[in-house]
């Protein structure tokens, strides 16, 4: 896997541990308790996309309390820096690097896959939502903090750094394609940054329940 752009946006693994806390995004932001309301005690959890490891510490301090966890990222740096994290759960070998065009998980076996503010850096998202929902058993969960009501706006350089807003319209044109249900809400006003969410249920009668 090439060295890439969020190897150097993070600067060195200390900066890389610390991202998003600047943005108000660690544990206990609505980001993350949104995200956890689609997530039921005792499931397992996919975490593409895991940066340096906050959900996790979400969950193990406000819940919910997943049965297993594995978090996944493009960049070596904020791997170390999530295996750096305390590791005071039952856990094995929770963090690995990987790509999410890509995931090396068979197919259906962890009930839910976030793909949290992943897609606006992979500029494209048809492929990753399908390996997500490839390996998912019951549900995918997607955020966006850049969607625009008008056409794509795609930064192709080929380095997955900033490099997509996408188009609210076509984008649920592609979830209508899809042979699953799907649910969508936002974060209130209030919150440190606004995100868009989105729940792909894969179980046949799949009830989405309101964050």
């Amino acid at each position: 896997m090439k060295y890439n752009y969020w190897d150097d946006l993070s600067g060195d693994d200390e900066s890389a541990a610390t991202y998003m806390l600047s943005y108000g995004e660690g544990p206990g932001c609505e980001t993350r308790v949104v995200i956890g309301s689609f997530i039921n005690d005792g499931e397992s959890v996919l975490d593409v996309g895991c940066g340096p490891g906050w959900n996790m510490d979400h969950f193990a301090e406000y819940g919910p309390r997943v049965s297993k966890y594995k978090g996944v990222d493009y960049s070596r740096r904020f791997i170390r820096a999530a295996g750096q994290r305390r590791l005071d759960y039952d856990f094995v070998d929770p963090f690995q690097l990987g790509d999410c065009r890509e995931l090396t998980q068979s197919a259906n076996t962890w009930d839910v896959v976030i793909l949290q503010d992943v897609l606006e850096h992979t500029n494209g998202y048809e492929k990753p939502v399908k390996e997500a929902l490839r390996v998912a058993k019951k549900r995918v969960i997607v955020s966006f903090w850049h969607l625009t009501e008008n056409d794509d706006h795609i930064n192709d350089d080929g380095n997955d750094g900033w490099g997509a807003w996408y188009s609210r319209p076509k984008w649920e044109e592609f979830l209508n394609s899809l042979p699953y249900v799907w649910y969508d809400t936002k974060t209130s006003e209030k919150a440190n940054r606004q995100h868009d969410f989105y729940v792909i249920g894969k179980e046949s009668g799949e009830k989405l329940r309101h964050a």
